[in-house]
């Protein structure tokens, strides 16, 4: 057999360099129909025009619903930091939205 059939038949293992899934699959929750009366939080990674679009999605729901309460990213950080930011913010998530008695998220991530 010469090289260049070797090569074609070799097998690799291929690894994922986050590591491997530590959280099962996580129920969908059911949709809210109305927003009224509802909090919001933005979560935001900073890499694209966030506040901007915050903004647009808040008076669009208020003009939609009445009223809408948001909690800003500001509140909860920046979730695309260094490992050991991420990992800070990610661990105080859920308490923060328990505290600021939010009920549904809206996760911004730059393209």
């Amino acid at each position: 057999m010469d090289a260049r059939n070797e090569d074609r038949d070799a097998q690799y293992e291929v690894v994922w360099p986050l590591g491997h899934r530590v959280l099962g699959e996580v129920a969908e929750q059911e949709r809210p129909s109305e927003l009224g009366g509802r909090t919001v939080a933005y979560l935001w990674d900073e890499l694209f025009r966030g506040p901007e679009m915050f903004e647009v999605i808040s008076d669009v729901a208020r003009e939609r619903f009445g009223e809408v309460s948001f909690v800003g990213w500001e509140t909860f950080g920046n979730f695309h930091a260094s490992a050991a930011q991420e990992r800070e913010v990610l661990e105080a998530l859920p308490e923060l939205l328990r505290a600021h008695r939010v009920d549904l998220v809206v996760a911004a991530v730059g393209a």
